[in-house]
């Protein structure tokens, strides 16, 4: 006799045998006692939680010569066909490898046809978001108004992508991810039906990599009866599957906490030996101290969210208090982008190696509240003229981390009024300058016409926060059209939102000399656009510019009339 499969073996052939999904068993069991079972269901989930089990047993139950039942008998000719997948009744379609409008056709001539052995004729479609739209728009007459002997049951992972024409057609059912617990409870099920030796600490490992799916659970104990032949160990599983044992984790986390580089190169120098991937390193080590968060949050009860033994649970609650939630959250972050960085680069271990060394200069972590809290003590001290510290400087790491620099203090004396209020406009001007480039584009987003008359400009002071304009005397249209009151605030507002600032806009004329005033930065023009305006000495008239950006247009050509008597 062939060998069969722990999956296939221990399959549901009830409704009271599958795991994990009680909301849809009982529906459906009172749908069938009531009879109120509907013409099509749509049972939507991930891979390996019972759907298409679940879809047998429903067709085992309308067809069973005791039936329609909620308890299918598993004896007559139609339950052990159906079991057996070869009954005629019941006709299961892979919709990945029949996909096309044919198929359907054909599904559709053979629907007429009654019976052989049970009431219905039920068609399973696996997967059936892969069916292409030309097969679902011929299915869509025959599922909203199917003959009375016909059933039709969808299955699929990825609901989203089967039309709403066909899910508004058919009952939908939600299967969930399988519990660890559940998972754990149904390999022991197996461990004592089977006489297998397997510690718990192995079963914590297949539940954990099974991610709560039951059908991967059994195939992974399949694996593991092949590999050792015998007991199976937590060891067994980590080899088996390619996993980082968690002494390792345990270890690096350790490294990071105490400081220790070489150790940590070591590690894994150890771990990329022995032909672990850069980027399953990082993720393994993200998983590790996403379970120290939760051991630091959930310190009540963890087991609802890590699927641990209890030894390897109290080694995560130990080691979780040795780490602040800020530095937990940091460390998280900054291995997410390594891993980014290595799939885009061909660099493999030299980022993990380098963000690990990083991580280990923990000292220097200064949480953002206390960094705000430092920077209103600052304002407060300016605003009342008090001496305080200068040559600070922080800089972002993170969204919930900053990395303070360490800088000496420097005492300096307190600043008059006036001179600080200068130093202030200073300031202001400088950082409209940095962002100015920003701020043409944001105007440009919105009302091109404005941002083409500002662009002519040049930055002057910023005086009062009042922001003064220079306009030469060959820009006055430009001048003008910023001078209009709509666009005057219209500017106003575009340098609050990008800058974060209220400031007054004040426009003035200037002379055309070069080099008077600040020029706005990114208004130089570069050689290409030397080139485009070559053959012309002078500046385009400033009513063909204003037409431009009224209108949002561009040069294409520069034509020159040919002077009278010239060929």
């Amino acid at each position: 006799m062939s060998y069969l499969s722990l999956a296939r073996k221990y399959r549901p052939q009830k409704f009271d045998e599958i795991v994990g999904q009680d909301h849809i068993a009982t529906t459906l069991k009172n749908a069938v006692t009531l009879e109120r079972v509907a013409h099509a269901y749509l049972f939507a989930g991930p891979r390996g939680v019972g759907k298409t089990s679940t879809a047998r047993i429903l067709a085992k139950s309308l067809n069973c010569e005791k039936g329609p039942t909620p308890a299918p008998c598993g004896k007559c000719t139609s339950c052990t066909e159906i079991a057996k997948s070869i009954s005629m009744d019941v006709i299961e379609i892979d919709g990945a490898s029949n996909r096309g409008i044919d198929e359907i056709r054909n599904l559709k001539e053979n629907i007429k046809f009654a019976s052989i052995h049970g009431k219905f004729r039920i068609y399973i479609i696996d997967e059936v978001h892969m069916l292409t739209q030309e097969a679902f728009n011929a299915l869509l007459k025959t599922l909203e108004e199917p003959p009375p002997h016909v059933k039709f049951i969808f299955a699929t992972t990825q609901p989203h992508k089967v039309l709403p024409t066909i899910i508004s057609r058919c009952q939908r059912f939600d299967f969930r991810k399988i519990s660890a617990e559940d998972i754990t409870k149904k390999i022991k099920e197996i461990r004592k039906k089977e006489d297998l030796k397997l510690n718990d600490d192995a079963t914590f490992l297949i539940t954990k990599a099974a991610d709560g799916s039951m059908r991967d659970a059994e195939v992974i104990l399949d694996q593991l009866l092949s590999f050792t032949k015998g007991k199976i160990e937590a060891n067994d599983v980590t080899n088996a599957l390619g996993l980082l044992e968690g002494e390792i984790l345990l270890d690096i986390a350790e490294a990071i906490l105490k400081n220790e580089k070489e150790k940590i190169l070591n590690l894994l120098n150890e771990l990329i030996n022995s032909g672990k991937d850069p980027v399953f390193i990082a993720s393994s080590i993200i998983e590790h101290f996403r379970n120290l968060l939760v051991a630091n949050v959930a310190k009540d009860d963890t087991k609802a969210y890590m699927t641990l033994s209890e030894e390897d649970n109290n080694k995560l609650k130990t080691q979780g208090k040795k780490f602040s939630l800020d530095e937990i959250l940091y460390i998280t972050y900054t291995l997410s982008a390594t891993i980014e960085f290595i799939k885009k680069t061909s660099l493999g271990r030299i980022p993990l190696e380098i963000s690990l060394i990083k991580l280990t200069e923990r000292k220097k972590l200064t949480s953002i509240k206390e960094i705000l809290e430092r920077l209103s003590s600052f304002e407060k001290k300016i605003g009342s003229g008090e001496e305080i510290p200068q040559g600070i400087r922080v800089q972002a790491a993170s969204p919930e981390m900053i990395i303070e620099k360490e800088t000496p203090p420097v005492v300096s004396k307190a600043v008059p009024e006036p001179e600080l209020a200068a130093e202030k406009d200073i300031l202001l001007l400088q950082k409209i300058k940095t962002s100015w480039i920003n701020i043409i584009n944001f105007i440009k987003q919105k009302k091109m016409s404005v941002a083409t008359f500002l662009s002519d400009g040049r930055l002057l002071n910023v005086k009062d926060r009042t922001l003064a304009i220079g306009f030469g005397k060959n820009s006055s249209l430009h001048k003008e059209q910023i001078e209009a009151n709509t666009n005057k605030k219209f500017v106003e507002e575009a340098i609050r939102s990008v800058v974060g600032e209220d400031v007054s806009l004040s426009v003035e004329s200037v002379e055309d000399e070069p080099g008077q005033g600040n020029e706005i930065p990114g208004n130089e023009k570069n050689a290409s656009q030397e080139e485009a305006t070559s053959g012309r000495t002078n500046k385009i008239d400033p009513i063909v510019e204003s037409a431009i950006g009224i209108f949002d247009g561009r040069i294409i050509d520069i034509r020159r009339a040919k002077k009278e008597g010239t060929g």
